[in-house]
């Protein structure tokens, strides 16, 4: 395996096999069995079955790779020909006929199709593989020992791949324990976490001395013999122990010990090794800097010497329509970065689906078995998070009894109609113990405890199609006001009805703190508090709990001011958090007529001459109805003015005759501004039911009566890059 490229050694591995033969004369040939502490002496005439065992292994792991490399070349090209709104004029003129929507689909489906028979290829090969629990048929990791004329030629050293019952019971084999160590395996050969070469060399020296390796194999000796330099294994463990010193330069900090990361030799080690392509039959390949594809929508980059791999994927790619009950809701998708290592590794490389257990302990992933066509095309995927997830997934064999855990983290992110962009609005969280088994069976479930709104739902939220298993996030201060637009813009995509998977209490929570931030001007983030009951006894100490005071009259007063003077800061707010305030806005006490923020003294203002009560107070109250987006939501409205946020509520009727009785207070006839037709006017212009995907606009604007009754962009794939906000913690990093 060449070892050219950066300064470093590390180049990029090739997915394609080039073909070439790594031995060439008909010899007894010699392996290193990592991680088994032995010399394996392969019989020449056994040769040719072991070559055919090897370029097998490393061609299915290859060809899958390749594989889901176009699978994904092919969805990027037809995910930026479906935003093709985003290219400069000559960028789309130069798409040509064959980059249309409908060829590149095409071309999608295909990919599928070459992925799942790759990945078949790759199963059939693992399924004779036991547990790792079980010794019986393992990856078995060598790395050939070479016989040689002269100097070692540029290709150096090859890991290659075999499965352990293709190792005959007749063929010999040495195990290597010195004098000086008797513990025999990988740890004999391992010192401070680093492949020991003076270690392994005076075991190499006692079994040449002690053993009939020299009979049996004459060219031993002379191998010997040759300078540490031109030793396949002396350049293994060289470049094994610099691949593992980049990890430990990636460590941060004085937390751990620098033997927390080591070499590791372990059979699932090997196994995950493997499954990404460390294979270096081909002789073009080094592993030492591995990056390549990992299901269709991110890349992996392997670090050798750990077995551990840090996968940055988006899923799916491109989004999914999330359903609920029917109605579709939005796009989504995940930006996840996997830690993974060792057998569970070796799952997520070569299996097309996720499983994911997200427990208290923390949040973990596996492959399972599945079809990259079910995952249809990017942007015309569905996802009902109301039905239940009873599809199951097999399982290998190989990957049962792996000790090692992946973590999990990242985002769910939706695509925002205003940005035309995927943004996070909640990040993957371990479970909380009070949250555990909430919801019985379902699919997706917000709720408010300890400060974050937490979402219980199935894998598939975050994964899309085909995944498995359940997973919780949280939305904490830093994610609260894209929650708080994700929210608002899924009730007005189902024309404010009932969000069924929001409950009660999560739901009042929200509304309270909208208006507690819109009533005092301060962020969402300051009224995330340890419990759902402390942020309704804030909203209700803000106000006073209504007291006949100064206090409460200021608080009005403000609120009208912040309202008329930024109306915008409205746009989110819920349907009770509107008629919360407008019960604020509807009250007075002998304070109020004091407050000068009520009504306009500038005789340049037009109310400064009509006839009314609190005419500014009045203007708020309209500003705040230039948020409604349709007839439904203005009833959703009149049906909460009310002092609190609860599930409780009045009429239409009774929230309609409070509000027209404070605006028609102090109105006459003549030059007065008719506040109260005006209201009923304004009703008649709205739109029977919200525009779906389209922007948020207030409806006193043209955009709000041209908007489509569904936004042509509102099912459309998208792509762009996101800073994953939630950095995995793994064991012993």
């Amino acid at each position: 395996m060449s070892q050219g490229g950066n300064a470093d050694g590390n180049t990029q591995t090739r997915n394609k096999s080039k073909g070439q033969d790594a031995y060439h004369e008909p010899a007894d040939q010699l392996f290193y069995m990592v991680g088994k502490g032995t010399i394996l002496a392969v019989p020449r005439k056994d040769m040719p079955d072991l070559l055919a065992e090897m370029r097998l292994l490393e061609s299915v792991v290859e060809s899958q790779q390749q594989a889901t490399s176009h699978l994904k070349s092919c969805q990027d090209k037809y995910i930026q020909v479906k935003q093709s709104s985003y290219f400069k004029p000559e960028e789309r003129a130069a798409l040509s006929e064959a980059d249309s929507a409908e060829s590149l689909e095409r071309e999608v489906i295909l990919a599928q199709s070459e992925l799942d028979k790759a990945n078949r290829d790759l199963i059939q090969e693992m399924e004779p593989l036991t547990q790792l629990s079980d010794n019986t048929n393992h990856i078995s990791e060598l790395i050939p020992i070479q016989r040689r004329g002269g100097h070692a030629s540029a290709v150096g050293f090859r890991m290659t791949y075999v499965r352990s019952q293709k190792i005959k019971n007749h063929w010999r084999k040495y195990r290597l324990t010195s004098k000086a160590d008797t513990a025999g395996g990988s740890d004999s050969v391992v010192t401070q976490g680093k492949v020991d070469w003076k270690k392994l060399k005076n075991q190499l020296t006692d079994i040449g001395d002690g053993t009939s390796i020299k009979v049996d194999i004459p060219w031993f000796d002379d191998w010997m013999k040759l300078e540490d330099q031109h030793k396949e294994l002396f350049q293994w463990s060289e470049h094994i122990n610099e691949n593992l010193q980049i990890a430990r330069s990636y460590q941060s900090g004085g937390e751990h010990d620098v033997d927390s990361l080591k070499v590791d030799l372990s059979a699932e080690a090997q196994l995950m090794r493997w499954s990404y392509g460390a294979s270096g039959v081909s002789g073009e390949a080094n592993p030492f800097k591995k990056e390549g594809a990992i299901k269709s929508s991110g890349h992996a980059e392997l670090m050798l010497a750990e077995a551990k791999a840090s996968i940055d994927c988006y899923e799916p790619p491109g989004g999914y329509m999330m359903a609920f009950a029917g109605m579709n809701l939005g796009m989504l998708r995940s930006h996840t970065i996997l830690s993974v290592a060792g057998g569970i590794g070796a799952s997520i490389a070569a299996e097309l689906n996720i499983d994911a257990e997200f427990t208290g302990s923390g949040a973990k992933a596996k492959g399972v078995r599945g079809s990259s066509r079910n995952r249809g095309i990017p942007g015309k995927q569905t996802v009902d998070m109301s039905l239940p997830d009873n599809s199951q997934g097999g399982e290998l064999g190989a990957f049962v009894g792996g000790q090692l855990e992946a973590t999990v983290a990242g985002q769910v992110e939706w695509k925002s109609p205003e940005s035309e962009k995927f943004e996070p609005f909640a990040k993957i969280a371990p479970a909380i113990a009070g949250q555990i088994g909430i919801g019985g069976e379902a699919t997706l479930k917000i709720s408010y405890q300890g400060g974050k709104f937490r979402i219980l739902a199935k894998a598939a939220l975050c994964y899309g199609v085909g995944a498995k298993g359940k997973l919780t996030l949280e939305v904490d201060a830093t994610l609260i006001y894209e929650f708080a637009k994700w929210v608002a813009y899924q009730l007005k995509n189902i024309n404010y009805k009932k969000l069924d998977f929001i409950d009660d209490v999560a739901f009042e929570t929200l509304s309270n703190i909208l208006a507690l931030a819109l009533g005092s001007g301060k962020k969402l983030e300051t009224y995330l508090y340890s419990t759902a009951g402390e942020v309704q006894s804030a909203f209700i100490s803000f106000w006073g709990d209504l007291q006949d005071d100064r206090a409460t009259a200021t608080a009005r007063g403000h609120l009208v001011e912040r309202i008329n003077t930024s109306p915008d800061m409205l746009q989110y707010t819920t349907p009770d958090a509107k008629g919360a305030l407008l019960y604020r806005l509807i009250q007075v006490n002998a304070f109020d007529l004091l407050e000068p923020e009520n009504r306009t003294w500038d005789w340049e203002d037009i109310n400064f001459w009509r006839f009314g009560f609190m005419t500014d107070r009045k203007r708020a109250i309209i500003n705040i109805f230039t948020w409604v987006q349709s007839q439904e939501d203005y009833r959703n409205v009149m049906q909460r003015i009310k002092p609190e946020v609860n599930g409780y509520n009045i009429t239409v009727e009774e929230g309609e005759s409070k509000l027209l009785a404070f605006l028609g207070r102090g109105e006459q006839p003549w030059l007065s501004s008719d506040y109260p037709d005006n209201l009923q006017r304004f009703y008649r212009q709205l739109k029977p039911t919200a525009s779906k995907g389209s922007p948020m606009v207030r409806n006193d604007m043209k955009e709000y009566l041209t908007q489509n009754d569904v936004e042509p962009q509102f099912h459309q794939a998208c792509f762009n890059h996101t800073k994953c906000l939630a950095l995995p913690r793994t064991k012993n990093a």
